[in-house]
Parts: structure tokens; sequence; C-alpha cells
């Protein structure tokens, strides 16, 4: 029996995966245990938290491709971002500081963590950063192929960016709460940056597969 929160999952559990955005950019994404996908647009964290209700109990693990904690550093870099792009030569512009995102990611992303922890307080929730891991992993973000054999998944590629991205945040949210990737980002911070572990939000984490 899988224990995610509140829910017992007596079979096939799933996994839940969001790429904060805004008008009709909002990725949401249900992962299968047999590594089918489904996934879909939506334009709020309210929105999101609806649909992802409307596939399976809330309290399954979540990924969220956001920042899930700040810091107060001048242009709000953190320790984990700067880890990512110095371990795979990633530009800035591709693992950017809080500071420099539109400001959808940051409040959705925010918000779908805190709408969703109301019901499931105990739900595993962890950052991902999906551009961030086809390129520390060399996949082509178009070659739905290799990435499926890479990462266990199945079917027919998600119908565009932000829906793929929302079905990489849930691979996230499976390795992690597996422990199959044991690398928290979230647990290395400097000392301006917020606590995941003992915050308004906590726990949250930031799998990595390395």
């Amino acid at each position: 029996m899988y224990h995610f929160g509140y829910v017992k999952l007596r079979e096939a559990p799933v996994w839940f995966g969001a790429d904060p955005g805004g008008e009709g950019t909002f990725g949401v994404a249900v992962l299968e245990r047999d590594g089918s996908s489904r996934s879909a647009c939506v334009s709020s964290a309210d929105e999101a938290l609806d649909w992802l209700r409307s596939q399976a109990e809330l309290g399954c693990p979540l990924g969220i491709d956001a920042p899930l904690w700040w810091s107060s550093a001048r242009g709000g870099g953190r320790k984990a971002d700067r880890w990512l792009r110095d371990r795979y030569a990633i530009p800035s512009g591709t693992v950017q500081s809080a500071n420099s995102l539109r400001g959808a990611a940051l409040v959705q992303g925010m918000m779908l963590a805190y709408r969703y922890r109301l019901p499931a307080p105990a739900a595993y929730i962890t950052e991902a950063h999906p551009k961030a891991l086809l390129k520390a992993m060399n996949l082509s973000a178009v070659d739905w192929q290799s990435i499926c054999h890479r990462l266990d998944l199945r079917g027919p590629p998600p119908a565009g960016e932000n829906e793929r991205d929302a079905v990489l945040a849930a691979v996230a949210a499976r390795e992690g709460s597996a422990g199959q990737w044991t690398h928290n980002l979230a647990a290395d911070r400097d000392a301006s940056e917020l606590d995941p572990a003992h915050y308004w939000l906590a726990p949250v984490n930031y799998a990595w597969f390395e």
C-alpha cells in the first residue's frame, strides 16, 4: 500500500505535475504507473487544482516547475540555481534567478503548492526544472522517443511545451517520492534563503537525478 499524504492508494498510484503560467499556458499533467500521461493547459492555480482533482484524489506526489522557496539576496539567486548552471554549463536564461522570472510562474507556482496542501498537508511536493533536466541528461526537447526511453515514459508526446514540462515535473515527483532521485537541491542553501523544510509551504523538496 502506498501512503501519499492522507490518500491511501491500494493499486496504481499516480503523480501530478504542473508548469505554472498565465492565460492558457499553465500546464498540468497526471502520470500513471505504466508511464503513460494525460495533460492539459489551464489559466490559474485554481483551475490547475480543479483539473488535478478531476484526474485523481489530491495527495499524490506533485512536481511544480517553479521556484518553491526564495532568497533575499541581491538578484534573488539561490545556491541550487547556481549549482545547476555550473554543473551542466546551463545559461542563466534557462536557469534564472527568481527576480528574473515572470510573475505567473512565481505567484501561481507558490499558490498551487499552498492550495494543494490545504486538503493534503502531508503530500510530497518537489520543485522541478524540466528544461534544465533535459539539458543535464543531454536530451533534445523535441525528441520525445529518447525522453520516453530515458525517463520510463510511454505514449505520444504532450501537446506543446507547457504540457511536456508538466509531464516532466510529474516525473520528478515520481522519482523523488520513491527515493530514486536522492539529491535534494533544497537541502543546501545560502543563509539568505528560505528553508524549504521549515517555512509556510514546508516541506518542499527539489529532487534531482544525480
